[in-house]
């Protein structure tokens, strides 16, 4: 299963194997796979700068959410903040692109904060992805995940890129509409992506456990 869980004695989930919060039972092959997600994040952020789908203010249509989702479901919340976060650090010297840059707060808003907040998409016991019950669970942790990081570039461009709002625009509006004319079609195509792959690696890796792997 994608997000392999601890059942206690009474049959609640164990919200604790889903942060998996203890780097030392991590393992070498999550922490190996966590360096090629902020890899593989950073080249999905290059191919993205080849389209035309760029916003003035910063922000553009892309797959860079793909492998640091993929690490939130597959190894938990913190192993996929961490792929996020160090991801969002590559994009402020311009690994993973030129970064926006305005002022150093709304710089970490947009790039370590933001992208570290996709890894909360491991609050969700994704489980065995099949049927409607499987996309459905995929979907609301792309959704959460998604949403975090959309709450950070809302907060971003709610303080500092007010100014850029049309005069019949509210700034809280506008910075709803402006984040969300990328985010949710990246959000949407992520999860197209994220099914297939996430199959296939539990194909492969059948009897793997997320916290002792």
């Amino acid at each position: 299963m994608s997000t392999p869980l601890v059942t206690s004695h009474d049959g609640a989930t164990d919200v604790r194997d889903r942060l998996n919060l203890n780097p030392a039972h991590w393992g070498v092959r999550a922490i190996a796979e966590i360096g090629v997600a902020v890899a593989l994040a950073a080249a999905l952020s290059w191919i993205a700068q080849a389209f035309p789908l760029r916003m003035p203010q910063g922000g553009s249509f892309g797959l860079e959410m793909l492998p640091i989702l993929f690490i939130a479901l597959r190894r938990g919340v913190l192993p996929g903040v961490v792929a996020g976060g160090l991801f969002g650090l590559l994009q402020l010297i311009g690994v993973g692109g030129a970064p926006y840059i305005y002022q150093p707060i709304q710089a970490a808003l947009d790039y370590p904060l933001a992208f570290g907040a996709l890894g909360l998409a491991g609050l969700v016991p994704v489980g065995e992805l099949k049927g409607a019950a499987g996309a459905a669970r995929l979907i609301g942790a792309v959704a959460v995940g998604a949403g975090a990081r959309f709450f950070f570039h809302f907060l971003s461009g709610l303080i500092f890129f007010a100014e850029y709002a049309p005069k019949w625009e509210a700034p809280w509006l506008y910075s709803i509409t402006y984040n969300l004319l990328y985010l949710l079609p990246s959000a949407v195509v992520t999860a197209l992506v994220l099914w297939p792959l996430l199959r296939a690696y539990d194909a492969a890796f059948p009897t793997s456990r997320r916290t002792l792997s």
